[in-house]
């Protein structure tokens, strides 16, 4: 490992661990000495135990990734495992809590721990973040980069290296290229990967080929093999919509499938569970919001309130899907194609509902009947899934779960008249890396920037 590592590694261990300790102890200092009711004479239980939380965090925060030195600093991915990982943590205390000691430990205070080291590792978190992002203007903890090949994909991956998101990145030479320096990165002339990696001392070293030259990166690859105190890593020519798919095998020989979009059963079960419980909330919470909106469209255009339009959800069933009437009955709808800027048949409140995505609330209610869920890939009309499917390969695979209200394509801005096939990658890549906390995260999202979107007219 290599020191710039290392210094980081033992600032995020140590910064970590008070946070664990300090809100282990803050919790039971407010039980038993603040909050009325609490046996001091417990505390001293509280403090032993101290030891036992430490560890059991760390093991957590360690196996979700979050001692591993990444590219890219992301605070909301970041924020998400140390929620996920101090929660998983959590339960297992729960557990040995329970079976291995006689001694009843304060409830309350577990409870106010959880919260509070939620709170201290996201703030400690941010204050490394900080720390290491000034370190990398004054150049400290550069990470050192060596491109091996060359073509589109190795090109994109330099152009991200050098994006707004990501810092301290040195690119020390590219070798084996061909064509144009990639980022006017030097050229390194040597006979073999290992002296070149002798002559530039990189962290990681990026194998990046075009398809044509898969002989040339195979030859490659067996050379990063031989690389011991270096990460190797390859771009594969594949889409980004296989991102999360894993290597499988059969007999020792490498397996890749290509249609392998699909949740489990016992996934669904939970996340049908999720769906019924967030959307009845969701309807309780919104009951007089929802009838404002009914009275508005009501009152500003004749007509239903309630639009009722087929749709397409998983397996390709047909379903009705309702919205608030945001369009005028009195021109005809015409053929199927997304609604398009200054479009005359939208009302005036009709306009704001799109704008704001507030004629999408009665989905709501189709959730609660079991034909789509709240995070999912976005129904399209019958008329143009048939259309997309002659025309988009992989189109078919958004229906191996239900539509959603919401997802992933949408909160990153992919949606209205913008790239189709930009957005079924994203919609793929959902299906591909599902988990529940990633559809909490979705929501999150749309709260904050899913709702208002420049391309909803």
């Amino acid at each position: 490992m290599k020191s710039s590592n290392k210094a980081l590694l033992i600032i995020k261990v140590t910064g970590d661990s008070l946070a664990i300790i300090g809100s282990w102890l803050l919790a039971g200092f407010l039980r038993f000495y603040v909050i009325p009711g609490g046996r001091v004479a417990s505390f001293d239980l509280f403090v032993q135990l101290s030891i036992l939380v430490l560890a059991f965090n760390i093991f957590f925060l360690s196996r979700n990734g979050l001692y591993v030195e990444e590219l890219e600093h992301s605070w909301r991915k970041e924020t998400s495992k140390l929620i996920f990982s101090a929660f998983e943590a959590f339960l297992l205390l729960l557990v040995v809590l329970y079976f291995f000691f006689s001694d009843k430990v304060s409830r309350v205070a577990i409870g106010l721990h959880f919260i509070l080291i939620v709170v201290f590792l996201v703030t400690v978190r941010t204050v490394i973040s900080t720390h290491i992002k000034a370190s990398y203007r004054k150049g400290r903890y550069t990470r050192r980069i060596l491109l091996v090949g060359y073509g589109e994909k190795l090109e994109n991956y330099e152009k991200a290296l050098h994006s707004k998101k990501t810092q301290g990145i040195k690119i020390v030479g590219q070798y084996d290229g061909e064509g144009p320096r990639i980022g006017g990165a030097n050229q390194i002339n040597a006979p073999t990967l290992r002296d070149a990696v002798k002559a530039t001392r990189p962290e990681l070293v990026v194998i990046g080929y075009p398809g044509s030259a898969y002989e040339r990166q195979e030859k490659m690859i067996a050379q990063g093999l031989d690389l011991l105190t270096e990460k190797v890593i390859m771009i594969p020519s594949l889409p980004e919509s296989y991102i999360g798919t894993q290597i499988s095998d059969f007999r020792w020989i490498p397996t890749l499938t290509l249609n392998a979009a699909d949740i489990g059963f016992f996934q669904r079960v939970a996340k049908r569970l999720f769906d019924i419980i967030a959307c009845s909330l969701g309807i309780i919470l919104l009951s007089p919001f929802l009838l404002i909106i009914a009275l508005l469209v009501k009152l500003t255009s004749p007509g239903p309130v309630i639009y009722k339009q087929k749709r397409v959800t998983r397996d390709e069933k047909i379903f009705t899907m309702y919205k608030f009437r945001s369009m005028r009955n009195d021109i005809p709808e015409g053929a199927a194609h997304w609604t398009e800027e200054n479009d005359p048949r939208v009302t005036r409140i009709g306009r704001f509902l799109r704008k704001t995505s507030l004629d999408e609330l009665p989905q709501l209610f189709n959730v609660i009947g079991g034909s789509m869920s709240l995070i999912g890939p976005r129904p399209e009309r019958p008329e143009l899934v048939e259309k997309f499917n002659r025309e988009i390969p992989g189109y078919r695979m958004r229906h191996r779960v239900k539509a959603g209200i919401s997802g992933w394509a949408q909160v990153n801005g992919w949606r209205g008249n913008t790239s189709l096939e930009r957005r079924i990658e994203f919609d793929l890549y959902y299906i591909r890396n599902w988990t529940l906390l990633f559809d909490i995260k979705i929501v999150l999202f749309t709260f904050f920037r899913g709702f208002v979107n420049e391309n909803a007219y």
